[in-house]
């Protein structure tokens, strides 16, 4: 039997982002797919997984997701269509690589509020907008925020603090909330090929060698995952690697 929970996805126009809308609308859930900036890539995703869930079951919204009004508005629209939010998937966040000291603070800032402060934000809206059923949040985290690495110290300390953030808000919320962290690898998203030079024979050579299953991940790997932290009834502050043993933790 199809599922009838209701998942809000944020950042879920590209990237594993839209591969969590398209997984969950295909097991039944009715979906809010949000974005912040590309419109097409989000009309044209709903186009397509309309046909497995029905046009009154998935809608858009767009929101900067480190704004907080925007954010309930967000909330506001899932309610209103469909009566309730079951699961948040906190997915948004943008990466500015830079040297430290070539950090500016509007750099800083748009990375750590995409990340950090906007799982904050989506994650008190989500539990007012859901006062009294049990649910479920899914945040977004990175390996590097464990290792750090060079040229992304705005990014490696918004998913360390997204770590922590998860353990928090798992003790607080619960037990009617339960609140995990999912920790992709590298699969082959366009911020991935890019970063790491995926589309030359040097860079995936370079890249395959620090992964012990020796490839990279799919995208259902991942959303394998993340439908089984939702269904997982006993599992909440915890990380979840999906890396190919590339980050042992």
């Amino acid at each position: 039997m199809k599922e009838e929970r209701v998942v809000v996805v944020t950042g879920g126009a590209t990237g594993l982002g839209a591969a969590l809308v398209e997984r969950f609308a295909n097991e039944g859930f009715q979906v809010l797919l949000n974005y912040h900036r590309n419109g097409e890539a989000a009309k044209a995703l709903a186009r397509r997984v309309t046909p497995l869930i029905g046009e009154d079951s998935i809608i858009i919204q767009q929101a900067d997701v480190a704004d907080r009004q925007a954010v309930r508005r967000m909330f506001a629209a899932a309610v209103e269509a469909f009566g309730r939010v079951d699961i948040l998937i906190n997915s948004a966040g943008v990466n500015r690589d830079c040297s430290f000291m070539d950090i500016t603070d509007d750099l800083w800032d748009d990375v750590v509020d995409s990340h950090l402060k906007a799982h904050f934000i989506c994650g008190q809206e989500y539990v007012r907008a859901n006062p009294d059923r049990e649910g479920v949040i899914i945040n977004m985290g990175a390996a590097a925020g464990s290792t750090g690495r060079k040229n992304g110290a705005n990014f490696c300390a918004a998913k360390a603090g997204v770590a922590i953030l998860t353990k928090c808000m798992a003790l607080e919320l619960a037990p009617r909330i339960r609140v995990n962290c999912l920790v992709p690898g590298s699969v082959q998203t366009r911020e991935v090929i890019e970063r790491y030079q995926l589309d030359t024979e040097e860079g995936l050579s370079r890249e395959l060698a620090t992964l012990p299953l020796g490839r990279l991940g799919e995208f259902d790997e991942l959303t394998d995952m993340a439908l089984w932290m939702v269904n997982a009834t006993f599992t909440t502050g915890a990380k979840f690697f999906v890396n190919g043993g590339q980050y042992m933790h």
